[in-house]
């Protein structure tokens, strides 16, 4: 499945803004999500060779869903650092390990869509965790003003810790 990085950016990554939505506006959501489902079930009758797509579809909502909250704790960029630490751990096979920089870009979309196609959607989660943790200890074990514990058992809790 071929997907634009900048959609994939905006489904695993959103904005802080767009994730605070009012009640009617959630409701408008689940709305438009129900008619697009009657739609899929209509269009998997009539093509079932398409249920492939879809399945892959459900696994980068099921990943955006992991991350959202991940995004609403420590931030967007921080997420994507966490994110691009986490597919270099499931990555070690590259030329080139990505740069850790918080930005989405072409380089961690072909990364992320590689090991997509290879791993389990439970093992990218796992390394997601493992990245954010490892970003967490090494940046902040060197200030004794910040309770590093305290911050990798919310990110634990955030994220569901390691299985």
């Amino acid at each position: 499945m071929e997907k634009d990085f900048m959609q994939v950016s905006k489904l695993l990554f959103p904005e802080k803004s767009s994730l605070n939505r009012t009640p009617s506006q959630k409701f408008e959501d689940q709305l438009r999500n129900k008619l697009h489902s009657m739609r899929n079930e209509r269009m998997h009758i009539l093509n079932p060779k398409s249920q492939k797509q879809d399945f892959e579809n459900e696994n980068y909502k099921e990943i955006a869903y992991f991350i959202k909250n991940h995004v609403l704790s420590v931030g967007k960029e921080q997420a994507v650092k966490d994110f691009q630490t986490g597919l270099n751990f499931l990555h070690k096979d590259l030329l080139e390990p990505l740069k850790e920089d918080g930005d989405f870009g072409e380089k961690t979309f072909k990364a992320f869509y590689a090991i997509f196609k290879h791993y389990d959607i439970d093992i990218i989660k796992n390394a997601i965790c493992k990245g954010a943790l490892s970003n967490t200890v090494i940046g902040t074990s060197s200030d004794k003003t910040i309770n590093t514990q305290a911050l990798v058992n919310q990110i634990q809790n955030n994220l569901g810790g390691i299985k």
